[in-house]
C-alpha cells in the first residue's frame, strides 16, 4: 500500500512537470506569432507593439522590411557621429508613424473627406518636418544629413493615389544625389561612410518595392473597417522604445510649431465650381463684364520716379507715393500717348540728319564723297540721296523708301520694317541688321561688280535684280533665313537650306 501511494505521487509530479513544459512552449510560440516570427529587432520592436494580431499581412511585411534594411542604417549612423545619429533617429520616428498609419488603414475604411485624411496623416507629416529641421549645413556630415532629409520625402507616398511606386521613383534621386557626394568623398578612404550611403539607398529602394507589391494603386484601406482614425497618433506612444542618444552641444534644434487651429478645415470643402449658379460660367461672365481691356485694363505703367531701384530716396523711406492721375484716380488713368517729337532736317558739318519725319515724300539731299546721311525714326517718307556720298544709314524707320545714287562705303539698314532701298548706280556693301520686310533694288553695275549684302537677325528680305532684257520683268530673289551647318573634316560648313517642290 505504501509502495502504491509512492508510485501514485511520482506520477502526479511527472504529469505536472510535463504540463508546465507544454505551457512554456505554447507561450513562446504565441510570442513569436505576435512578433511576426522570431524575436523582433530593435528597429521593428516599437512598431510591432503598436499593431497587434489584428493587423493585416501588409503591416507585417512592412515590419520585416524595416527590420531587415533599416537596422544597418542605424548602425552606420552611430559609427559616424552624433549629428547623423540624431537625424536618423528622427527618420526612424517617421518610420514608426508610417507603420502606425498602415495599422490604422488595415482596420479602418478610407476617410470620406480630405479633412479626416489630413488628420490621420498629420503625425507622419510632422515627423517628416522634424527630419528636415535637423539638417545642419555647418555639420561635417551635411551631405549625409541632406541625404536622409531628402529621403524623408518618400513617406508622402501614403497621400499618392494610383501611382505611389512611380512617385517614389521620382523622389529617391533627390536623396541619391547627396549619396553620390558621400561616395565620391569617402570612396577608398572610409568604408563606414560608403556603406552608410549604400545602406540608406537600399532601404529607400526596398521601400519602393514594398509599396509596389502591397500598395500598387495607393494606400490600402479596409473597406469593411471602422472609422476610428485616432490610433494613428496614439499608437506610437505605447511603444516602449529606448530614446536615441542626444548629440553633444544641447541636442538638435526644436521642431517647428504645429499649424494653427482650423488649418486643415478647408480640405473637406468642395470647390465652388460644384455649387449651383457658380463655376466656370460665372467666372467667364465676370471676365466678359470687364470689357475689351480685361483684368489688366486699369493697370498703369510704373514711372521712373516711382521705381525704387532707380531712386535711393524711395528705398530709404520704404514707401512709394501714389501718383494720382488728372481725374483723381490712383490707377484708373488710361495709358498716356507717346510724345510726338518734332521732325528734324538739318546739316551738321558733313552729316545730314532726317529724324521723326512722317509722310514726307519730299526729302532730298545732295552730297559729296565726305557726306554722311542719317535717316532715323521716319514713317511713310521718301528720301532721295543725289550724287556720290560716303555712307547712308537708315535706322528705326517703317514704311519708308530711300533712293541712293552712289555710295563710297556702305548703305546700313538697322531695325527697320517694310522699307525699300534702291541703289541706282553703285554701293560696294549693303548691311541689314534686325530688319523685317526689306526690299533692295540693285542697279546693273551692282550686279556686274558683285555687291556684298550682309544680313543678321533679319526676316523677309528680298533683292530685286534688273531685267536681262528691256521687255523682261525684274527678278526678285529672297535672301535665305534658314541655314544648315555640317562638320566637314573638322571644319564647320554652313549652307542655306533649299526647299524643293511645293
Amino acid at each position: 500500500c505504501r509502495h502504491h501511494l509512492r508510485l501514485k505521487t511520482m506520477s502526479q509530479e511527472a504529469i505536472m512537470s510535463r504540463l508546465e513544459t507544454v505551457t512554456n512552449r505554447l507561450e513562446a510560440l504565441a510570442t513569436r506569432i505576435d512578433g511576426g516570427g522570431g524575436a523582433p529587432s530593435p528597429a521593428a520592436a516599437a512598431p510591432a507593439a503598436a499593431g497587434g494580431a489584428s493587423d493585416k499581412p501588409f503591416v507585417k511585411a512592412f515590419d520585416d522590411m524595416v527590420s531587415s534594411f533599416f537596422t544597418p542604417v542605424e548602425t552606420g549612423a552611430k559609427a559616424i557621429g552624433a549629428d547623423l545619429e540624431g537625424i536618423v533617429a528622427a527618420f526612424k520616428e517617421a518610420i514608426k508613424q508610417n507603420r502606425a498609419l498602415l495599422s490604422v488603414a488595415s482596420r479602418c475604411k478610407k476617410p470620406a473627406d480630405q479633412a479626416t485624411l489630413q488628420t490621420a496623416v498629420k503625425p507622419l507629416l510632422d515627423a517628416m518636418q522634424k527630419v528636415d529641421a535637423l539638417k545642419d549645413r555647418r555639420s561635417k556630415s551635411f551631405n549625409h544629413m541632406a541625404m536622409v532629409a531628402e529621403g524623408a520625402a518618400v513617406f508622402q507616398w501614403v497621400c499618392v493615389e494610383n501611382t505611389p511606386a512611380p512617385f517614389l521613383g521620382d523622389i529617391i534621386p533627390g536623396s541619391e544625389m547627396y549619396a553620390n557626394k558621400v561616395l565620391m568623398e569617402f570612396k577608398g578612404k572610409d568604408e563606414t561612410h560608403v556603406n552608410f550611403a549604400k545602406d540608406f539607398k537600399t532601404f529607400l529602394l526596398e521601400l519602393q518595392k514594398y509599396v509596389k507589391a502591397e500598395h500598387t494603386t495607393g494606400l490600402v484601406w479596409n473597406p469593411s473597417g471602422g472609422t476610428d482614425y485616432s490610433s494613428a497618433s496614439s499608437a506610437p506612444a505605447a511603444a516602449p522604445a529606448a530614446p536615441a542618444p542626444k548629440p553633444p552641444g544641447g541636442g538638435p534644434p526644436p521642431p517647428p510649431p504645429p499649424p494653427p487651429a482650423g488649418f486643415f478645415d478647408d480640405m473637406g470643402k468642395k470647390p465652388a465650381a460644384s455649387s449651383g449658379g457658380g463655376g466656370a460660367a460665372a467666372l467667364f461672365a465676370e471676365l466678359n463684364a470687364l470689357g475689351e481691356k480685361g483684368v489688366t485694363g486699369n493697370l498703369r505703367k510704373v514711372m521712373k520716379e516711382e521705381m525704387t531701384h532707380k531712386n535711393p530716396a524711395l528705398r530709404a523711406s520704404g514707401t512709394v507715393p501714389v501718383k494720382k492721375s488728372a481725374g483723381g484716380a490712383a490707377g484708373g488713368a488710361p495709358k498716356a500717348a507717346p510724345v510726338k517729337k518734332p521732325p528734324r532736317k538739318e546739316q551738321a558739318g558733313n552729316k545730314w540728319f532726317f529724324e521723326n519725319c512722317e509722310n514726307d515724300r519730299e526729302l532730298v539731299v545732295e552730297g559729296n564723297p565726305k557726306t554722311a546721311v542719317c535717316m532715323v525714326n521716319c514713317k511713310g517718307s521718301l528720301l532721295q540721296v543725289k550724287g556720290k556720298v560716303n555712307t547712308v544709314q537708315i535706322d528705326g524707320c517703317a514704311k519708308s523708301s530711300v533712293v541712293v545714287e552712289s555710295c563710297v562705303a556702305s548703305v546700313d539698314i538697322i531695325n527697320c520694317k517694310s522699307v525699300e532701298v534702291q541703289v541706282s548706280d553703285w554701293s560696294p556693301m549693303i548691311t541689314m541688321d534686325g530688319c523685317a520686310g526689306v526690299i533692295v533694288y540693285l542697279s546693273q553695275r551692282c550686279v556686274d561688280e558683285d555687291v556684298a549684302i550682309v544680313s543678321s537677325k533679319c526676316s523677309e528680305l528680298n533683292v530685286v535684280l534688273p531685267a536681262a532684257k528691256e521687255e523682261d520683268d525684274p527678278v526678285e530673289i529672297p535672301i535665305p533665313e534658314q541655314f544648315e551647318t555640317r562638320v566637314v573634316k573638322g571644319q564647320l560648313v554652313t549652307t542655306p537650306v533649299s526647299h524643293v517642290g511645293a
